[in-house]
Order: structure tokens, then C-alpha cells, then sequence
């Protein structure tokens, strides 16, 4: 008799910018969908080293969305 075995459920990879807005780095209602896909666009360590950047700056200012560096350039 064969073992059965438990398949875990998959879980949704988050994408970039999900990744981005949840470390506080960029507000995604302000890009536009070629933003968006711009942002997907980057490889893993990018969207690390933006991440750690931003924890290193300390959280942005509440309520000045537009006045925030979404990306340090």
C-alpha cells in the first residue's frame, strides 16, 4: 500500500511591489501599471538592497506620500 503524502498548499510568491509597499518603500497607488512592470522587472537583490535601504533611513514622514523618494536614485 502506497504512503500517502500531504501536499502543501502553495503559497502566492509576493511580487516586488508587494514586497516594497509592505517595507514602506514606495506607495503603489502612485504608479502607473508600465511602473508596475517596470518594478517586476527587478531581480531579487534589488528589491533587497531598496528594502534594506529603506529600514537604514528609517520610516518615511506619514501623510507625505508625495513627498517621498520612492526609489533612492
Amino acid at each position: 500500500m502506497a504512503a500517502k503524502t500531504k501536499s502543501k498548499p502553495k503559497s502566492k510568491k509576493a511580487s516586488n511591489v508587494e514586497r516594497l509597499e509592505g517595507a514602506g518603500v514606495l506607495v503603489s497607488e502612485q504608479f502607473t501599471d508600465e511602473d508596475k512592470k517596470t518594478v517586476e522587472k527587478l531581480s531579487a537583490s534589488e528589491v533587497a538592497v531598496l528594502i534594506k535601504m529603506r529600514k537604514k533611513r528609517g520610516p518615511a514622514p506619514e501623510g507625505k506620500h508625495h513627498l517621498r523618494p520612492n526609489f533612492f536614485v
